[in-house]
């Protein structure tokens, strides 16, 4: 009787010592995914909205995403699986971590329309068609640009000291130029030159920056 005793309270421990190692695993293994879900209170205007920008920038360095077309709907499902993005996921991950979007809503532009199946932003954005080149475009800070003559999105982040446009971009531009792009500078205000003869055919503006 008191082997059995003591054999069933052995199977015990070992039983309850295997799940505790299996939960350790698993939260070794995929810590990006308890960090992904973390909640961070923004101050409503240009300072914060930057400050999510850089956040969710450094994020695509930090965990390795590369530059793709095959991303999911939220930050924190892609650091999970894939861990690709391009410029309209970029922008649409700011906007969810913000508060403009909820999480799961994404949009780009293409050509100056606003691609989307949504109504949260309603009342928390303006809308301002725009006919300009970039170098002769009226812009405030924190702006997000859609642009008129190829399929990209960004957002305006001021000037530096030479008076030149700087923006973050979650685009091929701010990847390597390898096999693989990864991503090296989504979380840096840079000047990307390349952009001042492009038009600007759509501006999204956060009301209250």
């Amino acid at each position: 009787m008191t082997s059995t005793y003591f054999a069933k309270w052995k199977s015990f421990i070992r039983a309850f010592a295997a799940v505790m190692v299996m939960i350790f695993m698993i939260s070794a293994v995929n810590p990006t995914a308890v960090q992904a879900e973390e909640t961070t209170t923004y101050t409503h205007d240009v300072e914060g909205w930057f400050q999510v920008c850089e956040k969710v920038g450094k994020d695509l360095v930090d965990y390795g995403f590369s530059y793709g077309n095959r991303n999911m709907s939220t930050l924190s499902a892609s650091i999970k699986k894939g861990r690709k993005s391009n410029c309209a996921s970029y922008v649409s991950w700011c906007l969810q971590e913000f508060g403009i979007l909820n999480k799961g809503e994404t949009f780009y532009t293409k050509r100056g329309r606003i691609i989307k199946k949504f109504k949260s932003w309603h009342g928390k954005v303006k809308i301002i068609r725009m006919n300009k080149r970039a170098d002769k475009a009226k812009l405030k800070p924190g702006d997000i640009v859609g642009w008129g003559d190829m399929i990209h999105t960004n957002i305006y982040a001021g000037k530096n000291a030479n008076g030149e446009k700087l923006w973050y971009d979650g685009g091929s531009a701010a990847a390597d130029t390898g096999r693989v792009r990864w991503y090296e500078s989504p979380h840096k205000k840079r000047t990307y030159k390349y952009l001042n003869k492009h038009r600007i055919a759509v501006v999204i503006r956060i009301k209250g920056l």
